[in-house]
């Protein structure tokens, strides 16, 4: 057989197809009422109703002060941890010019704008994969209300990361995506976290194809936070001795259990279940994988693959790169600790999933089990959402940052030169000129 250019495009094209267009006005309406009613959620449920008056680790330690301190410039460029954080630090100029008393406001809305942007590519990217409307809404949908996502990670841009990694996931994957605007998320995305180095070879199929703006702008973001990542040293969290056992362990129970049940049920589910839990768990996301694998064409089974091997790729790369001791199971509350690590894997799983139980057809007898699984799934993720409104660890409960600005001021007025800023989690702070606080 020759070989042509045409060749790897039409191979590209086979994996990556080309959805239909939407009607716009429609399509424009929809998207409105569902990224209003995204950013609802995330802001009003009690654990996002608490972030608007809490500032979060990084966001203040971090990136808040160094837009105070430095120049625009050094500030955007700075790494942290041994790689970039651009999208962090973008955000943090912008709350810098408002008034300090908004911050913490300013963090949780920005966080939870781009969070509710994320579901809507993800709803709009998987038209080209799941012809079911609902499945792609509950696809989307998952990335707002899964509770995996609302704990740590809730409204703060310090984890914003996890959900960029699947965000820019589907904007690769999106063929017919507005060119500059995703072309600009998916630039920032991989100037903000070394993980998507992952979606490399999504980028480097979708050059075979029309449309390289956001292929291409991924990649040179990918270039440039490699360069920075090669020339900045980073300080691991620990020197603890890695413990494959551990590892596999941890990493089932930190998403196929923890996409059904919520991290914070698995400290009450584990010990009394022990493996079984697990089992069950993965019983549960084996039945629409594996009908997705016998019954999907090319497309469907391509990313059904892909997006399981990035669920376990970036579980297993988080734990191992960042092993310590607490994160075995055995530890006090499980898989709290880095709970963080979930969510990309999380979501990863259940667009495999997901893709299973678009992909088996009607009147066969392998719809009953799927349509069985489809129902038990739905089940799990409902009371796994209603339980987490109950638990109380999500919902902050430390200083306020108002109460927080005001010891500062207090501060400055008995004739400090600098005042300190204390915030979430415990014993976090940081220190700005008190010209800063007035």
């Amino acid at each position: 057989m020759v070989f042509t250019a045409q060749r790897p495009r039409e191979l590209a094209d086979s994996v990556v197809p080309l959805p239909d267009e939407p009607r716009h006005e429609l399509a424009w309406l929809g998207l409105s009422a569902a990224f209003l009613a995204s950013l609802a959620y995330l802001l009003l449920i009690p654990a996002g109703w608490s972030r608007l008056d809490h500032l979060w680790a990084e966001d203040g330690a971090r990136f808040l002060v160094d837009a105070v301190r430095s120049p625009v410039l050094s500030n955007l460029t700075e790494p942290y941890g041994g790689y970039l954080h651009m999208l962090p630090r973008l955000v943090a100029q912008l709350v810098a010019v408002l008034p300090i008393e908004w911050a913490a406001a300013g963090f949780a809305l920005c966080a939870a704008v781009l969070r509710a942007l994320i579901a809507l590519i993800t709803f709009a990217a998987s038209k080209a994969y799941l012809e079911s409307a609902p499945m792609r809404f509950a696809l989307a949908s998952l990335v707002i209300v899964l509770p995996a996502g609302n704990s740590e990670t809730l409204n703060n841009m310090s984890n914003l990361h996890w959900f960029l990694l699947y965000g820019a996931f589907w904007a690769l994957l999106w063929r017919n995506a507005p060119r500059v605007p995703v072309a600009v998320f998916v630039v920032l995305a991989a100037l903000s976290s070394p993980l998507m180095f992952v979606l490399a070879p999504i980028a480097l199929v979708r050059l075979f194809q029309p449309r390289r703006e956001v292929p291409i702008a991924f990649l040179a973001g990918l270039l440039v936070q490699g360069l920075t990542m090669l020339f900045t040293s980073r300080t691991p969290y620990s020197h603890d001795e890695i413990d494959p056992v551990q590892v596999l362990l941890a990493s089932l129970l930190r998403v196929p259990v923890v996409a059904f049940t919520g991290s914070e049920r698995v400290a009450d589910f584990y010990p009394a279940q022990g493996n079984l839990l697990i089992l069950g768990a993965l019983l549960v996301a084996a039945v629409p994988i594996v009908a997705g694998l016998r019954f999907g064409d090319r497309a469907a089974r391509t990313l059904l693959l892909v997006a399981g091997a990035y669920s376990v790729i970036v579980i297993v790369a988080c734990l191992v790169l960042n092993w310590t001791q607490v994160l075995q199971v055995q530890a006090e509350d499980a898989v709290m600790n880095a709970q963080r690590y979930s969510i990309a894997p999380c979501l990863f799983l259940f667009t495999a999933i997901f893709v299973g139980l678009d992909a088996t057809p009607p009147k066969t007898w392998e719809r009953l089990v799927v349509g069985g699984s489809r129902w038990l799934i739905g089940f799990l993720v409902v009371v796994s959402i209603i339980g987490h409104f109950q638990e109380p660890k999500p919902v902050l409960k430390g200083v306020p940052w108002d109460e927080s600005l005001a010891r500062a001021r207090a501060e400055c007025t008995a004739g400090t030169r600098e005042a300190r800023l204390e915030h979430e989690p415990e014993d976090w702070f940081f220190i700005v000129p008190c010209e800063s606080v007035r």
